[in-house]
């Protein structure tokens, strides 16, 4: 007798329901959390448990039937290399449902459907974040910040007198620069020594 064996059709034939859950397995596996609807998500939590079962094996023969289920070579190979592992020391709760509410075109119950341990980089970067917060200096003092003004100020004033100083320097030397270039000017203009011209009588002669 087939006790244990009821299937949600989904009023679905088996074909299209076998594609179906082939797909949603394969974008679960890959992005280890998806939405969909309530019995999808709930028939779907079987498949992929079943699934993971055969990670955790680790085996010829289980990787062959993962495959025959999913169909797609480089999402075995993340459900043997990296899911299997997470689960090593846990029997059965693979998975999780958590329902989202209604759609809002067909009223459809939704639910997100994801895995209990996901990707440990996350766990990582959230540990970082907290220690980063931990680690950062507390905040400066009415006093500090009010040192840190006086300081900016003083040497925005050391710099502006420096400046006036400098442009004092440079206009007491550009008179003399233009008086030794107008006393070189005039030395060049010096007219040259003309020479004696001869006479028009002697010319006629």
């Amino acid at each position: 007798m087939r006790h244990l064996n009821r299937v949600a059709k989904l009023n679905k034939p088996k074909s299209h329901r076998k594609a179906l859950f082939q797909n949603l397995a394969n974008a679960l596996f890959k992005h280890e959390r998806i939405t969909t609807t309530v019995p999808r998500a709930m028939e779907l939590r079987r498949v992929a448990d079943r699934l993971i079962t055969l990670a955790k094996r680790k085996d010829l023969h289980s990787q062959r039937l993962a495959f025959d289920a999913l169909r797609d070579k480089e999402i075995v190979k993340k459900l043997f290399a990296e899911i299997g592992d997470r689960y090593t020391a846990i029997n059965g709760g693979y998975t999780r449902v958590l329902k989202i509410g209604n759609r809002k075109g067909d009223n459809a119950p939704m639910a997100m459907i994801e895995l209990t341990q996901r990707k440990e980089q996350e766990k990582k970067k959230k540990e970082k974040h907290k220690e980063t917060k931990e680690t950062k200096a507390p905040k400066e003092t009415k006093k500090e910040v009010e040192a840190k003004k006086e300081t900016k100020a003083k040497k925005e004033t050391k710099e502006k007198k420096e400046t006036k100083a400098k442009k004092e320097t440079k206009v007491k030397e550009e008179p003399k620069v233009k008086k030794e270039a107008k006393a070189e000017k005039a030395e060049a203009k010096e007219p040259k020594e003309k020479k004696p011209r001869k006479k028009k009588e002697e010319t006629q002669e």
